[in-house]
């Protein structure tokens, strides 16, 4: 039952995610007095602040931000655009529906950082190449951006994030570099980015494969995969700009500021289609054990309207969450689901038929086996459909996983029935 929860919190990350969901920064620090100005030529340092996954779901995108450091006045000034209210009193129904409200903060940086450093969350730092007149004007737009009249804006986990924010404001200061940088196709979809960085907790993993429709298996380019910030950082590194003797690498230095003890997110998504498939010719052998027991056992009967039951309740919830994501949401990465063939809405009918198998009710038994043969006829003809291009999401692995248990759930209720 912790895939229930699984498939909501990846609406949050997608629904996987594509930022650090609760970057709520402590406000910032009482600034010190302030020393008395230095003359400087050149006062200011830009960062693009990289910062790795964390323990929970939430932050396993991990994030980044830009740090401005002013050596004229002594200040370091942390711009995060993924902060939002924990407390808000529509925060669930703005989740659910993909209309999250996120703005830009400005926090002072050991505050920042020793926030980060008690997660254990790898931090990096990459000093831009810019000319002094860029980092001027790009403060003077992160100051203006952080105005209260200003800094909100609607969040889009894989289109508009804190990722996106941050490399849109580089690329503007580079006068497009990035984004040409940027144009070469990606070594991932953006469904592979999201997979790759939540391989490590499975139910995330299997919820997010679940609600990202085939939008999410379209080729993209760099400047797309950098919703995932370690895909910025890396594509920072590739960009060249002018400078006074010719061009240069736009990250001047980088550092690693603080090394998590934790394994870095995988370069790819793991293969899992062997390991699904065995799992659901598993289930269905479950419900044809079962099934064939069921005329000459109680017990076994018993067991079998209780499997009904529990996979209709789950299989039946995924497919009413994937219609509802897709008629009711402005998650576009869920909209039209190739996964609700596998995952009939009807399917939530077996939470009550399966007590009627459980008590032995033929009524319900015969019931139960029509609409798991409905189900079954659901899923063979999703499968059917991959023969033309207009369906080509890739849920080659959840159709290993939960087609047989359909199949298996059609042949352990008619034995079952004829046993009645």
């Amino acid at each position: 039952m912790r895939f229930l929860p699984a498939v909501v919190l990846a609406a949050a990350l997608c629904l996987a995610g594509a930022a650090r969901a609760s970057e709520v920064v402590p406000a910032a620090a009482p600034a010190p007095a302030a020393a008395a100005p230095v003359p400087v030529d050149d006062p200011l340092s830009i960062y693009v602040v990289t910062f790795g996954p964390g323990d929970h779901p939430f932050f396993a995108f991990g994030h980044d931000a830009l740090l401005v450091r002013d050596k004229a006045q002594g200040t370091d000034r942390v711009y995060n655009f993924g902060t939002f209210r924990f407390d808000s009193p529509g925060l669930i129904r703005e989740f659910l529906h993909g209309r999250l409200t996120y703005w830009l903060s400005v926090s002072s940086l050991p505050v920042t950082m020793a926030s980060y450093e008690r997660e254990n969350r790898s931090i990096v730092l990459q000093e831009l190449a810019l000319p002094p007149a860029e980092k001027q004007a790009l403060r003077a737009r992160l100051d203006e951006n952080a105005r209260p009249e200003n800094r909100a804006y609607k969040y889009d986990y894989f289109l508009d994030n804190c990722s996106t924010r941050v490399r849109d404001a580089v690329d503007r200061a580079t006068g497009g570099a990035l984004r040409a940088a940027a144009r070469a196709p990606g070594r991932l979809t953006l469904r592979e980015q999201a997979l790759r960085m939540t391989a490590g907790v499975v139910p995330l993993y299997l919820a997010l494969d679940l609600v990202l429709s085939g939008v999410t298996d379209r080729p993209i380019d760099r400047w797309g995969e950098m919703y995932i910030p370690e895909e910025l950082q890396r594509g920072l590194r590739a960009v060249t700009v002018p400078g006074p003797n010719g061009p240069r690498p736009l990250v001047a230095v980088e550092q690693t500021a603080f090394s998590a003890e934790r394994a870095p997110p995988l370069e790819r998504p793991p293969a899992r289609f062997v390991s699904l498939l065995l799992a659901g010719l598993g289930i269905a052998l479950v419900f044809i054990a079962l099934g064939w027991a069921a005329p000459h056992r109680p017990v076994a009967r018993a067991l079998l309207g209780v499997v009904v039951a529990l996979w209709g309740l789950v299989v039946g919830f995924i497919g009413c969450f994937l219609l509802y994501a897709w008629l009711l949401t402005d998650h576009v990465v869920t909209h039209r689901n190739e996964n609700i063939f596998l995952c009939a809405p009807w399917a939530v009918a077996f939470l009550v038929l399966g007590l009627g198998v459980a008590i032995g009710s033929r009524r319900a038994t015969l019931a139960a086996l029509r609409l798991a043969v409905a189900s079954l006829l659901l899923g063979l003809l999703g499968w059917g459909l991959k023969a033309h291009p207009a369906f080509h999401q890739h849920n080659a692995a959840l159709i290993a996983l939960l087609l047989p248990p359909w199949f298996g759930m059609s042949i352990g209720l008619l034995h079952a029935r004829h046993g009645s």
